[in-house]
């Protein structure tokens, strides 16, 4: 039997207690190990979001865990076009990137309605220029031509039956939320037109959006301003498409995500953007001010203005640490040098203005290990609030 080793705050091996536990280790109340990344605790008081025209409102550092804002958070709305981030992680979950698609009159759109890549049946495309269609320009005949071709092979779904294929497309996506606790997230399509009993609230959205940045494939489309879709069959075509998220145009550390708005959602946008040492924070609002006019086009668009403002808000209220700079937490590397354990290649911590001269830690230790394997983690206060842990690896001897 081994022991496991728990060190308190600034006090050191000599002084440590050492627990008799069998050898798996220590289980902590509230402590999370296994993972590649800081893991956020139950989330201090959090500074107040800007006045937004938004119905709700939720920030989240997408690599640490650590929630930022919040407000609505969790009131179930209309997201739009936003549950294309849904439609894109079940296709990448059941497809490859390479499969041809052919496209169906029945995945065509109207234009004058619906956002269009502008594909028409007979042509073919692969997946993957298809999820370009979708999370660029957001194109609704993208979303359904890829919802068949997946339906088509999940249960349910029939190759022969548009709509069954659909169905069975729309299912794999709620279970998609399930599987992930989204208990107030619920999808009746794969596009985000509206629809009874279609809604998820923004911090529902905030998981999903972090798990498609987690995709290298998505994290690239999604980040990509401009793009010419490939099209073969009849003839072949270039559809060139721009991405719908303005604000990569205007900010370069705007990495995606996806933009929405109907009659019923409003203006809606998921944005993600980068901090510190390239933390990625995705934040989230629904239901800003969105005004259709006789077109059927927004003239007035509050989305734009509420993120900015978001995100000058966290430029103004946080500050990212480098917890392996000697000065974020002193005596941590002393501590971690006794106990044979070292911070793993990270990022940032997100710290509350003002809190960032108030850090302290306490490591949480199980039993030793073969080096390089996670061991324990690093519990890191601000004051009497724990922002999150940092794992702790065993150091080579």
């Amino acid at each position: 039997m081994r022991r496991a080793r728990v060190a308190l705050p600034g006090v050191f091996a000599a002084l440590a207690t050492a627990i008799v536990v069998p050898a798996f280790g220590l289980f902590v109340p509230g402590a999370s190990f296994g993972v590649a990344g800081p893991v956020a605790a139950a989330p201090p008081d959090l500074p107040n979001p800007p006045s937004l025209t938004a119905q709700a409102s939720y920030a989240v550092d997408a690599d640490t865990g650590v929630e930022l804002y919040a407000r609505n958070a969790d009131e179930p709305l209309p997201p739009g076009s936003t549950i294309k981030i849904a439609t894109a992680l079940v296709v990448v979950a059941h497809a490859e990137l390479d499969d041809e698609v052919t496209i169906e009159a029945s995945d065509e759109v109207d234009p004058t309605i619906y956002s269009s890549v502008g594909v028409a049946a007979g042509e073919t495309l692969t997946v993957e220029q298809l999820l370009y269609g979708m999370l660029l320009p957001s194109g609704s005949d993208a979303a359904k031509a890829l919802a068949r071709h997946v339906g088509a092979g999940l249960p349910g779904g029939d190759p022969d039956d548009a709509d069954a294929s659909r169905a069975a497309f729309v299912e794999a996506m709620n279970d998609l939320a399930e599987e992930r606790g989204l208990t107030d997230t619920r999808f009746a399509n794969p596009t985000g037109d509206d629809a009874p009993n279609q809604h998820t609230t923004a911090r529902e959205l905030a998981v999903l959006a972090t798990e498609l940045l987690q995709d290298e494939t998505l994290a690239e489309i999604v980040r990509t301003p401009v793009y010419d879709v490939l099209t073969e069959g009849r003839e072949s075509r270039v559809l060139p498409t721009s991405n719908s998220n303005k604000l990569l145009q205007e900010d370069a550390a705007v990495v995606g995500v996806k933009t929405g708005s109907t009659p019923d959602a409003g203006a809606c946008l998921v944005a993600a953007r980068t901090y510190g040492e390239g933390n990625r924070v995705v934040a989230v609002v629904l239901g800003s001010t969105g005004v259709y006019g006789d077109e059927g086009t927004l003239v007035e668009d509050g989305r734009w203005d509420d993120m900015t403002a978001l995100f000058a808000g966290l430029d103004e209220d946080y500050v990212w640490v480098s917890p392996a700079e000697p000065e974020t937490l002193p005596g941590l590397a002393e501590e971690m040098a006794v106990w044979g354990v070292e911070l793993g290649a990270g990022p940032s911590l997100p710290v509350p203005v003002g809190k960032d001269a108030d850090l302290r830690y306490r490591l949480v230790l199980g039993p030793e290990a073969d080096p390089g394997d996670e061991v324990g983690a690093a519990r890191v206060f601000a004051g009497e609030a724990e922002l999150g842990e940092l794992p702790l690896y065993q150091a080579a001897a």
